[in-house]
C-alpha cells in the first residue's frame, strides 16, 4: 500500500476500527461461551461445551425456546401473508387515503416498542387475554408486519405491472394473475420479509414482557430475567446462537436471491 493516497489510508484504518469495535464484543461473547468456569470470565481459563450442554439439558432454557420458536413461526406466516397483500393493495391499488393508510401500516416501525406494549396490554388486558400465546402471535404480527410491507412494496415499485395487465388481457383473472405472475415476481421479497418477520420475533422481548404470563415465557424473556436475577453463565452459549441464527437464515435469504436472480437472467 505504499503508493495509496493517504486519504485512502484514513479510510481503510476507520472502516477496520469502525469493525472491530462492532464485532469486538459479539467475538467476547462466543468466546466466553466456551469457558469452563463457573464464572462469567475473559479470557478463559479452560475450555469447554458444559455451558451449551446446560442449555441443551435444561427445560427452563429449552422450553422458552420452544415457545419463542413456535410465536416465531406462527407470526411469520401471518406477517408474511397479511404483509404481503397490504404492500400488494398499497402499491397497486389507486384510492383515496392510500398514502394515509401506508404511513398507518407502518406506524409500529416508528412507534417505541415500550409505547405500543402498553397499549397491547392495556387493549388484550379487557378481554382478559394477557399472559396467552394468542396474544404473543397478534403483537409480533403487528410488529413484523409492517417489515414485510415495506419489503414488498420496494420489490413491486421495480416491478414492471405491464406484465400483470397483459396476464389479465389474456384472459387470467386477478386470483390466477396474482398466484402466477405477481407473486412469482417477487418471491425474494417475499422470503425476505419472511425472514425478517421471523427474526423480530424471535428477539422481541418488551412484548414478551408485558403481555406473557409465567405459562408465555419466551427465549428473550426468560434471558432477561436471568440477567436481572442472577448471571448464568449458560446466557453465554445462548447468545452465541442467537448470534448463529440470523447469519444462518439472511444467507438462505441471500442463496434465494442470488439463485432468483440467475433465473431471470436471459
Amino acid at each position: 500500500m505504499g503508493g495509496t493516497p493517504p486519504g485512502r489510508r484514513v479510510l481503510w484504518a476507520t472502516s477496520i476500527a469502525t469493525l472491530v469495535f462492532l464485532c469486538a464484543p459479539i467475538v467476547i461473547v462466543v468466546v466466553v461461551s466456551f469457558n469452563a468456569s463457573e464464572f462469567i470470565q475473559f479470557p478463559p481459563q479452560g475450555w469447554s461445551l458444559r455451558w451449551y450442554r446446560n442449555y441443551l439439558g435444561s427445560r427452563q432454557w429449552l422450553d422458552p425456546t420452544l415457545l419463542s420458536l413456535r410465536v416465531a413461526l406462527v407470526t411469520t406466516v401471518l406477517a408474511s401473508v397479511l404483509g404481503t397483500a397490504a404492500a400488494i393493495g398499497l402499491t397497486r391499488g389507486r384510492f383515496r387515503g392510500r398514502r394515509v393508510l401506508e404511513l398507518f401500516f407502518v406506524s409500529p416501525m416508528i412507534v417505541p416498542t415500550i409505547v405500543l406494549a402498553i397499549g397491547l396490554y392495556l387493549l388484550f388486558a379487557r378481554f382478559r387475554l394477557v399472559g396467552q400465546p394468542l396474544v404473543l402471535y397478534l403483537a409480533h404480527t403487528v410488529v413484523a408486519s409492517p417489515l414485510v410491507i415495506v419489503i414488498v412494496s420496494a420489490a413491486l415499485r421495480t416491478t414492471d405491472p405491464a406484465i400483470e395487465l397483459a396476464a389479465r388481457s389474456l384472459g387470467a383473472g386477478y386470483l390466477r394473475t396474482l398466484w402466477h405472475v405477481t407473486l412469482p415476481a417477487i418471491r425474494p421479497a417475499v422470503i425476505s420479509g419472511a425472514a425478517f418477520a421471523f427474526l423480530v420475533s424471535f428477539d422481541e422481548v418488551v412484548l414478551a414482557i408485558f403481555l406473557g404470563g409465567p405459562a408465555t415465557t419466551t427465549l428473550p424473556k426468560r434471558m432477561w430475567e436471568s440477567v436481572r436475577y442472577e448471571i448464568d453463565p449458560t446466557l453465554t452459549a445462548i447468545s452465541t446462537l442467537l448470534v448463529l441464527i440470523p447469519i444462518v437464515i439472511l444467507g438462505g435469504v441471500e442463496l434465494v436471491r442470488r439463485s432468483a436472480t440467475r433465473d431471470a437472467t436471459p
